[in-house]
């Protein structure tokens, strides 16, 4: 991830006043969660196919030394300006990463990246779609408006992380289904409402702190605040390639926020690294003599038919999606 010059970006090039550069040694400090919540936990459905380890959500942690957040804050209040609103989300920021040294290194930090994989029980990566790298949530100018609406996330693991100090804050919790993300969704999409014992919010002691979720797997939103607050949330997507699980990564959601040119560019990116995972996980696993050819060629096929896909979507005429449930949610 580096600075780039192009115009499909919708952040000017230009150096952020307040970007620092990343220094693990003095931004970097490690709370762990007091609680890890498990699938398994909501129930049998919970976890589903594409679950890629046994974690729904975490109790809140923190990553960020009180150095490491005051650059943060001071980024995010800068790159506000540049916030605009599309579909269930009233005002967001994209594409940070390529505007900013701290938020590249914050979202790749290896040290940062080992602590939350072993939380997730799965190897997290940098999210090769670098839009989704950093997503930054502001709060609406229409204070009807919720953050953001109930959905489920199209990425495997992600942390919220309140960059504002949430303890002046009148609404504007972040709130989650504690059952199957199917089961919440049904709910919500016949109109019905989510029962309100499964329906939590973790209690954030400051700013800094985050939870971590299997955010394909979570259902979850960000509500209404009650009256006029600055509240700003870092979304940190993850990437976490699991041998036979299907990444929830999609292309109408790039295609929604960010536009053709954006989209297109992350995706060929992403679909690149992922055929090349699923070879190397094919040449190391399923060429050792014991499987018959026609196998080894379905494999081969398989991998290029994704990738070819991939490639037939630059010649689709699709403005993209997000992913949301209940039209008041």
């Amino acid at each position: 991830m580096t600075m780039v010059d192009a115009p499909a970006l919708k952040l000017p090039f230009v150096r952020l006043e307040s970007d620092v550069p990343w220094d693990a040694a003095r931004h970097v400090e490690l709370t762990p969660p007091e609680r890890i919540t498990l699938l398994e936990e909501w129930g049998p459905d919970a976890a589903g196919p594409t679950a890629h380890s046994p974690v729904a959500i975490t109790s809140p942690l923190r990553f960020l030394s009180d150095e490491g957040v005051q650059a943060l804050q001071e980024i995010c209040t800068e790159l506000a300006q540049y916030g605009s609103g599309v579909g269930r989300i009233a005002k967001k920021v994209r594409g940070a990463v390529y505007r900013s040294s701290f938020l590249r290194g914050m979202a790749s930090d290896p040290t940062i990246l080992a602590f939350l994989g072993e939380i997730a029980q799965v190897p997290l990566e940098p999210h090769p779609v670098h839009h989704h790298a950093v997503h930054i949530n502001y709060a609406p100018d229409d204070l009807a408006l919720n953050v953001d609406q109930w959905h489920r996330d199209a990425i495997a693991f992600d942390y919220v992380l309140m960059a504002s100090d949430p303890r002046p804050m009148k609404g504007g919790r972040f709130e989650y289904y504690a059952g199957p993300m199917e089961e919440g969704r049904d709910l919500l999409l016949a109109e019905k409402e989510l029962p309100t014992g499964k329906v939590k919010s973790p209690e954030f002691p400051g700013p800094g702190w985050a939870v971590l979720q299997q955010g394909h797997r979570v259902l979850h939103r960000a509500c209404r605040l009650e009256e006029r607050y600055p509240r700003i949330t870092v979304v940190n997507s993850f990437w976490a390639p699991v041998p036979g699980v299907d990444d929830p990564t999609d292309l109408p959601t790039i295609l929604k926020f960010d536009g053709p040119e954006v989209a297109l560019t992350e995706w060929s990116r992403f679909q690149a690294l992922v055929g090349a995972s699923q070879l190397q996980h094919f040449a190391h696993t399923q060429t050792d003599f014991t499987r018959p050819l026609p196998e080894l060629q379905a494999e081969l096929r398989r991998i290029a038919g994704v990738l070819e896909d991939a490639a037939d979507a630059f010649d689709r005429d699709d403005a993209g999606s997000l992913i949301s449930y209940g039209a008041g949610s």
